[in-house]
């Protein structure tokens, strides 16, 4: 009976090592580093934590720098919420966006920005292909009928 117990609770071990939590649990690490490059502006610092071959926001500097710049501004003004607020969806057997990770920024009215909604959205592959962020997105929404219209030179 000993002897079962003993090789169940290996068997238990070796399993536990390759299951998704691990998988998740690793990415959110990579998807922590990732946000601190955000909330301190650090464009150049995010090549570290992602595979830049596949995303435009990645590998285009004016894009990434926007981009970061963007989410900083958003940062300050909102926060980060706690991890526990993270919405976290894994599928296995999805070949592009194995793991999306989306971190709400705010929900709500923003009269500073006319914004509605603000998202971090990370995005990682299967571990074949890279165990870094391969796509993100600053999703945002605004209000357009609260924005007023930008004048013509002639109309100024």
């Amino acid at each position: 009976m000993r002897k079962k117990m003993t090789t169940l609770l290996v068997l238990t071990l070796i399993l536990s090592c390759k299951s998704p939590n691990n998988f998740v649990e690793t990415r959110l690490k990579t998807a922590e580093k990732f946000i601190s490059c955000l909330k301190n502006n650090e464009p150049e610092k995010i090549l570290d934590f992602t595979y830049h071959e596949a995303d435009f926001n990645i590998n285009n500097k004016e894009f990434r720098d926007f981009n970061v710049n963007k989410a900083f501004k958003f940062i300050a003004k909102f926060g980060i919420p706690s991890k526990d607020k993270w919405i976290i969806k894994y599928d296995p057997s999805n070949n592009f966006d194995r793991l999306l990770i989306t971190i709400p920024l705010f929900k709500g009215y923003d009269s500073t920005f006319n914004l509605i909604q603000a998202d971090i959205v990370l995005a990682f592959p299967p571990p074949e292909i890279s165990d870094q962020i391969y796509r993100y997105e600053i999703a945002d929404n605004y209000d357009a009928s609260r924005m007023s219209p930008t004048l013509a030179p002639e109309d100024l």
